[in-house]
Order: C-alpha cells, then sequence, then structure tokens
C-alpha cells in the first residue's frame, strides 16, 4: 500500500507502512504528521496509524569508559 505524508508543508511519498513505522520509531515523524493513502477519505493524524505501536525505547548514551581521570596541574 503506498502511503503518503504531509509534513513541513510538503507531501512526500510514497512509503510503505514498514518504511513509515520506522520512521516512527526513530522518532523522524512528529505526531502531527498527516498521511493518506488510496481508499481514504480525507488525511488523518500518522498518531493514529501507530496508536497501538509501541515506540522503540531511546538508545542507551555511550558513556565509553567513563572512569575519572586527573591530571596533574601545570607547574
Amino acid at each position: 500500500m503506498d502511503i503518503y505524508v504531509y509534513m513541513q508543508g510538503q507531501r512526500r511519498g510514497p512509503y510503505e507502512k514498514a518504511q513509515l513505522e520506522e520512521m516512527w520509531n526513530r522518532g523522524q515523524l512528529p505526531n502531527d504528521t498527516l498521511y493518506w493513502h488510496d481508499g481514504m477519505p480525507q488525511w488523518a493524524v500518522i498518531a493514529d496509524l501507530f496508536a497501538n505501536t509501541k515506540m522503540a525505547p531511546p538508545l542507551p548514551v555511550d558513556t565509553g569508559n567513563a572512569e575519572s581521570t586527573t591530571f596533574p596541574a601545570p607547574s
């Protein structure tokens, strides 16, 4: 199914639902983005399309080796 989105004043697409879901999970689609596909009477808010989709948890912060290092003061 070809799905179009309307955001930032532009219609974009077509996208597959899986593509949009990936974008949604990455936080690339604001909740108020509109979407439409053939058979819909009007554009709808994309948050409704993914209402039952659990967003991916935020990525952990990579602190690397978080040991504190102290350097001597310059002489």
